[in-house]
């Protein structure tokens, strides 16, 4: 090696697995399916915000025998030298002497190929004697080429000892296809994260401290559709108002709590083009590609749109 690069200095709570709070729901059907497939060497939970996901995965390895790490990823990670340290401290708060000779490559003036580093890293994972559990959280973030080519290359020969778990709001650009058709993947979407109604049920005595009749909880539940932020929030703001009464939960209906949610961790995120289509079109209660052409046309106007209607729907 021609020698270090740089001593970058990481941000240790970045590998601090989430600590739970004391009232949350028990899952013990998604826990028996994460426990299920552990041989494989993937798991991908993918679901829009507040679906729970960080929590599910969190309480799970508090209930697994198995060691664990974790790391929460930001936009600032999408840099395969930095990617690859954290990588690496997040496995070395585990265990301690994985992945030195990884690290000397990361820190040459020059670093290796994608391949070299994967093939090397993938390696020294191999040693650890121990089975153990890898939580990347908020994958979301990361579109970086060389970062994703590595975790490909990682996937295709990977290490026996790592059990690799991503996290996210939308699925990575990795080939889960061809995961999913060689049973290498275990896959838990939107539709496995909603709350069903006993798990309403459950989290609603939790939050009220008193049991909640059934018919309440089964139009909670409908109305929610087992989104559990918008039960929390959605309760939260019934609370607010005095009454746990879902007709309150009705359009017409000033929901404050669940409005600010969207618009600070869903509209507020999305790109630009795409928050004016939604701007454009949110007057309409039907839709199709030509109507929303007409609400939302090229222009300098602030509801301008680059895109097709259809481009929009899709």
């Amino acid at each position: 090696m021609a020698g270090a690069k740089t001593n970058l200095s990481i941000i240790r709570t970045k590998l601090l697995q989430p600590s739970m709070v004391a009232k949350h729901v028990h899952r013990q059907r998604l826990f028996n399916r994460l426990d299920q497939w552990l041989p494989r060497p993937l798991t991908l939970v993918s679901a829009p915000a507040g679906y729970g996901k960080t929590v599910l995965v969190s309480s799970w390895l508090e209930s697994s025998s198995r060691p664990s790490a974790w790391l929460s990823l930001d936009e600032n990670d999408n840099d395969l030298r930095l990617f690859l340290i954290y990588f690496l401290a997040s496995i070395r708060n585990t265990f301690s002497d994985v992945g030195s000779k990884t690290l000397a490559m990361v820190d040459a003036l020059t670093i290796p190929t994608v391949a070299v580093l994967a093939g090397n890293l993938a390696n020294e994972i191999d040693l650890i004697e121990q089975p153990f559990i890898l939580v990347l959280d908020d994958f979301h973030h990361i579109n970086n080429e060389s970062v994703l080519n590595l975790l490909t290359l990682l996937l295709r020969h990977p290490p026996q000892p790592m059990h690799l778990v991503l996290i996210g709001r939308r699925d990575p650009s990795l080939p889960i296809s061809t995961l999913r058709g060689q049973s290498l993947v275990t896959e838990i979407r939107t539709q496995d994260l909603r709350f069903n109604e006993v798990e309403t049920a459950t989290y609603l005595t939790q939050v009220l401290e008193t049991p909640v009749d059934a018919s309440t909880v089964s139009a909670l539940n409908e109305k929610t559709e087992g989104w559990v932020t918008g039960l929390h929030l959605a309760t939260l703001s019934m609370r607010h108002q005095g009454n746990l009464d879902p007709s309150l939960l009705e359009p017409q209906v000033n929901a404050q709590y669940i409005m600010e949610y969207l618009f600070n961790e869903v509209f507020s995120r999305q790109p630009p083009e795409f928050s004016r289509y939604l701007l454009g079109t949110a007057l309409l209660d039907r839709f199709c590609g030509p109507l929303c052409d007409a609400v939302c046309v090229p222009g300098g106007d602030p509801f301008a749109c680059e895109s097709g209607g259809w481009e929009f729907i899709d």
